[in-house]
C-alpha cells in the first residue's frame, strides 16, 4: 500500500469498525442502531475516505460519506456529506491521553440544502482504546431550534 506520510499515525483506522449505538434528541423518540464505519485509503493521497452507515430494527437509518484529512501538528479536518441535505466541515485535534487517542472536532461549518432540516452546528468526538481496536463515538448538534447537545453515541470494534 502506498500510504501518504501524513497518514502514517492513523494507519490503524483503515478497515471496518462495527458496533451498536443509541440516539436521542428532544424532537424525536430515543432509538438504538447498529453502526458501521469504513476508513480506506487512495494510494499516495494525504486523506482517508470515510463511509458511515446505521441500521435500525426496521432497516437503514442514515449514511454519510467524506474524508478525514490530517493536516499536521495534531490537527485534523473532517469533510462530510449527508443525503439528508447537510454538509459538515469540521476542524479538530488528535491528542493522546492515558494511552487513549482522542479525535475532537469542536469547530464546524454546516451547510443545509433548501429542503433539509436546519442543523446549525455539530461536534464529534472519537476515542480509541489503547490497543486501537475499540472506538467510542459521540455526536452533538444544535438543530431545529434546539441548543447544542448530545444526539448520538456508539461503541465500535475494529473487524479483522
Amino acid at each position: 500500500m502506498d500510504l501518504h506520510p501524513n497518514l502514517a499515525p492513523y494507519e490503524f483506522l483503515i478497515g471496518t469498525w462495527t458496533g451498536t449505538g443509541r440516539g436521542h434528541y428532544p424532537t424525536i423518540n430515543s432509538f438504538a442502531f447498529h453502526e458501521t464505519l469504513i476508513f480506506s485509503t487512495i494510494p499516495g493521497k494525504p486523506f482517508l475516505r470515510y463511509e458511515q452507515k446505521t441500521m435500525g430494527e426496521n432497516g437503514p437509518m442514515h449514511t454519510e460519506l467524506g474524508f478525514l484529512r490530517p493536516v499536521g501538528f495534531g490537527k485534523l479536518e473532517f469533510i462530510l456529506a449527508q443525503p439528508t441535505g447537510q454538509t459538515e466541515l469540521l476542524e479538530g485535534t488528535a491528542r493522546e491521553e492515558d494511552y487513549l487517542l482522542h479525535f475532537e472536532f469542536t469547530t464546524s461549518t454546516v451547510v443545509n440544502s433548501g429542503s433539509a432540516k436546519a442543523v446549525e452546528q455539530t461536534a464529534r468526538t472519537y476515542t480509541f482504546t489503547a490497543d486501537r481496536a475499540g472506538l467510542r463515538t459521540r455526536f452533538d448538534m444544535a438543530a431545529v431550534g434546539e441548543p447544542m447537545q448530545q444526539h448520538l453515541e456508539s461503541e465500535l470494534t475494529k473487524q479483522v
